[in-house]
């Protein structure tokens, strides 16, 4: 899990099998049939747990550069905008695969703060919408859209909408009803939906009724089966380390409830609200009433092993990892004891590196999970 941080999924070309049980950090997608269904159940009218989040993020101080590098998740927070960075690229690519020239139009969908501003820009897109349930963040979004437009000159054109995606209609918000995405992106909020059946189909309304035939939908979520493996394992449903918390609210001995199964969530600066477990071959099964199939589902582990090759380059371009030992006059991020698995390596490295790049384990127990 991460802080827009979690476990992930997204979309790719190849069919695999689906089995909860071999989860841990998880990225999958899905992929637009030629033909989908139309959905018109209205949303729940409980909002509770809905202000709560917003009230959460709206409040979430944004931090600075200076700050971010102090912080104790640097490395996990850069792994985790490898991925989506990774995601970004690899579906922006298979859509200009089809139709080079085509003008690519994008829907992130609890964009939060703008963290993916940057690599819709890289990616060469013509026109985003994001939206988000917390409307501080959106117009820190917004801000932060013109800032990257002032250093960059030209820019994709954007909407900016501040919307519970859980329960209220997108479409009847954009600036043109029936625009078509080839894109929607869904990074580390997909999971707030599963609160119930309304909240879930609603998203996935929202998700899939712009969504051209043959677009692709991508996201991330936490692991639920690993999170309930890891609580039953405790003596009170929770678990975590020095950088995160997380406390089951239900009792774990019948498996967890297909909607509501609610956990206190705290990842340090970054994630403190409760949030919901996702079911995911349950969430496949209704995203086949959207048209959606899925395409591609990776742990975050293989995720890296799938991609690190290609994209080797922009994982040290953005310091995903740190350096064991510490460099002279720097001090490494965690406690001794959590680089055992780095001292180990380095000292039965047949090319006897002195120095290698690792995460500690508190921060890649966050990152698979």
């Amino acid at each position: 899990m991460s802080s827009s941080d979690h476990v992930n999924q997204g979309q790719a070309i190849e069919n695999k099998e689906l089995d909860l049980k071999d989860d841990s950090s998880t990225t999958a997608s899905l992929k637009r049939k030629a033909e989908d269904d139309g959905d018109n159940e209205s949303p729940s009218n409980s909002e509770k747990h809905s202000t709560v989040v917003a009230a959460h993020y709206n409040h979430l101080e944004e931090k600075g550069l200076k700050e971010r590098f102090n912080s104790p998740i640097f490395y996990l927070r850069n792994f985790n905008n490898w991925v989506k960075s990774v995601l970004i690229q690899e579906f922006t690519d298979k859509i200009r695969e089809k139709d080079y020239g085509r003008p690519l139009r994008v829907l992130d969908i609890c964009c939060g703060k703008g963290g993916d501003l940057s690599k819709w820009q890289k990616a060469r897109v013509e026109r985003v919408i994001f939206a988000d349930i917390a409307e501080v963040s959106v117009q820190q979004c917004e801000n932060r859209y013109h800032d990257l437009q002032k250093r960059c000159g030209r820019l994709f054109a954007a909407e900016f909408i501040a919307a519970d995606c859980t329960r209220e209609k997108l479409r009847d918000k954009y600036a043109d009803p029936s625009i078509n995405f080839d894109l929607v992106s869904c990074q580390f909020g997909l999971h707030y939906s599963f609160e119930s059946l309304a909240q879930a189909r609603r998203m996935l309304t929202n998700v899939a009724e712009c969504l051209k035939p043959d677009g692709y939908f991508f996201g991330t979520i936490p692991d639920a089966y690993e999170i309930v493996s890891r609580a039953q394992k405790s003596s009170d449903n929770s678990f975590g380390n020095r950088i995160y918390n997380i406390k089951l609210l239900f009792d774990t001995k019948d498996g967890y409830p297909l909607f509501g199964g609610k956990y206190d969530f705290h990842l340090e600066g970054v994630v403190d609200c409760p949030e919901f477990l996702v079911n995911f071959q349950l969430l496949v099964k209704l995203a086949a009433e959207y048209g959606l199939e899925l395409v591609y589902k990776a742990r975050f582990a293989d995720f890296y092993k799938d991609y690190s090759s290609k994209y080797k380059q922009l994982l040290h371009r953005i310091i995903c990892f740190e350096s064991y030992p510490a460099p002279p006059g720097k001090e490494l991020i965690g406690d001794q004891f959590e680089y055992e698995h780095a001292k180990e390596y380095v000292k039965n490295n047949d090319n006897k590196t002195d120095r290698i790049g690792t995460m500690s384990t508190c921060e890649w127990e966050v990152a698979s999970e």
